[in-house]
């Protein structure tokens, strides 16, 4: 990334477990761990609580929306804030603060799943059985495999911590592993989940579907096609048929909210007139990518409402309701199984598949069939995909990386071959002499 000649960070000096967990008799730099999970009722607590964080409002809008759709050219940044500005115009810095706090989140949540890795196969309790224990330990083992997919396609390279943070010193001075081993991690943690798992589906907790799903997206990112193409039939049934089921809802998991434990994200994306504070705009370029008669279009962005186009798949727009919105970030859905399917099929040669399966996405979406062949499915799939999943996560620019598509797409709004990678926040690479911060091109 431009300005950045390091790369890698802990922030394992950040992930510190709850303030319930700490022993306010002991010093703090001997954190009793072992009396955090002692029972069925606390370990259920605890992996409420990895849930619980992933709706940290810096997470939810920044993380996992705003800051990889405003280095794409799926968006424009319209507010104010500097550190989202640097996303905006494709030249984050190390020192970027925004970016820090998604990093530190990311960790928080990662170290309390590793909190009920560690502690609930050791919980003393006759009530507590063993399909039990391997639920709890599988909700949080997909969990941390979702955090660390998150990392390694933004940031590449990161360190891989699996133990929970239990003292401070050297002990968190974490080396980075190479993006091959985190990858590992990730599907090992996704197998164990689809093993291990109690719920077949969800899409409010995570189940055996939800894993089978992830692997297949896994699986399409490092270009494994067959697997890909097998998991993601295994995640949602080889007569699976799209188009009887409403846009957006096809969830296969998605990260719920309620009132009282709401989100910001119609604030982020609303209009003015609406409530909102209209910090990330469509582009043109997704405007344009929605062809005449395209029903998702109505659901997905409104060009009439206000003064400003606006983003839709967060609707409740309400200042009075700023920070209680219930809208679900969408994690992943059967259409991205249904795309999954159809770019692995054609791939590997197979384009009756690939079509079948590729043309039950745009006639849900009332267009006309296309039909893929050698010469055009890179584009096609590229370009249905960014339609689909407009707004609902980091999906364009991963997209766009992984076929080599970036630089050109997105190279005329100031991205560069370096961009291919972020920067680990300079804060972190601070705290820890045993990190160096990577440079992926010399600027």
């Amino acid at each position: 990334m431009k300005y950045s000649k390091y790369i890698g960070a802990v922030v394992a000096l950040l992930m510190t477990v709850s303030c319930a967990e700490f022993d306010e008799l002991r010093p703090l730099n001997s954190i009793p761990t072992e009396s955090a999970i002692n029972s069925v009722a606390s370990a259920s607590a605890a992996i409420n609580g990895v849930y619980s964080d992933l709706q940290d409002g810096t997470l939810a809008f920044d993380g996992f929306l705003g800051l990889a759709q405003l280095f794409s050219d799926e968006t424009v940044f319209t507010g104010t804030f500097p550190t989202r500005l640097e996303f905006g115009n494709k030249n984050v810095f190390p020192a970027n603060t925004t970016m820090g706090a998604v990093f530190t989140d990311l960790y928080e949540v990662i170290n309390r799943a590793n909190n009920v890795i560690t502690l609930v196969p050791l919980v003393e309790d006759d009530a507590f059985t063993q399909a039990q224990r391997d639920d709890f330990v599988a909700q949080a083992r997909f969990i941390r495999g979702h955090m660390y997919l998150h990392l390694v396609t933004l940031w590449q390279e990161v360190p891989l911590i699996l133990t929970p943070t239990t003292d401070v010193g050297e002990v968190l001075n974490v080396p980075k592993s190479s993006s091959a081993d985190i990858y590992a991690q990730i599907i090992s943690d996704f197998e164990f989940a689809e093993t291990n798992l109690s719920a077949n589906t969800g899409p409010i907790l995570a189940s055996k579907q939800a894993a089978s799903a992830f692997l297949a997206r896994v699986a399409l990112y490092q270009g494994n096609w067959s697997q890909a193409q097998s998991k993601a039939l295994q995640a949602i049934g080889s007569d699976y048929d799209l188009t009887v089921v409403p846009f957006l809802g096809d969830q296969i998991w998605s990260l719920s909210f309620s009132p009282t434990d709401g989100n910001s994200l119609a604030f982020f994306y609303g209009p003015a007139e609406l409530g909102g504070r209209h910090s990330i705009e469509p582009s043109q370029q997704v405007i344009d990518a929605f062809e005449v008669g395209d029903i998702r279009f109505a659901q997905s962005i409104d060009l009439s409402s206000a003064s400003v186009p606006f983003g839709l798949k967060y609707p409740s727009f309400n200042a009075a309701n700023a920070g209680a919105a219930t809208d679900p970030i969408f994690f992943i859905r059967h259409a991205e199984m249904v795309l999954i399917i159809a770019e692995a099929a054609a791939e590997q040669g197979d384009f009756d598949t690939a079509n079948r399966w590729y043309n039950q996405v745009r006639l849900r979406a009332g267009l006309e069939p296309f039909i893929l062949d050698g010469s055009n499915y890179v584009d096609a799939i590229l370009q249905e995909r960014f339609v689909e999943f407009a707004f609902e996560g980091p999906f364009r620019l991963l997209d766009l990386r992984r076929r080599g598509k970036a630089l050109e797409l997105i190279g005329p709004f100031g991205y560069e071959s370096c961009d291919d990678v972020w920067p680990l926040p300079q804060r972190d690479i601070d705290r820890n002499p045993s990190l160096q911060q990577a440079s992926c091109c010399n600027c």
